[in-house]
């Protein structure tokens, strides 16, 4: 889908789009790498709110209705909440490293 989205705004010359598609690909995909390494270290890590339900149907909500040009505010939205997300698992994940014990030598 991102894919898609970045061939299209490269095709009608709106680079600021594809830079920002770009990184929405990133994010989306940082989300899911955070969640898989959080879990190699602790059991789980389901916090944040966009998931990948969340991406796909923001990402359907904005492809449906882009007559009205809502994909690019549906990408900011991706944008910020993926980032936060992403900083959220992190946080998490380092809190609960935190707490458990050193491995003894």
């Amino acid at each position: 889908l991102f894919f898609g989205l970045l061939v299209y705004y490269g095709r009608i010359n709106r680079f600021r789009y594809v830079v920002l598609v770009a990184f929405v690909m990133i994010t989306s995909l940082m989300v899911s790498y955070t969640r898989a390494r959080a879990e190699a270290l602790i059991g789980s890590c389901k916090v944040g709110f966009m998931e990948r339900p969340e991406r796909i149907v923001l990402i359907l909500l904005g492809a449906l209705f882009e007559h009205w040009g809502v994909m690019a505010p549906v990408l900011w939205v991706l944008a910020v909440l993926s980032t936060i997300t992403v900083i959220h698992r992190i946080q998490y994940t380092y809190q609960n490293t935190k707490n458990l014990a050193p491995l003894s030598q």
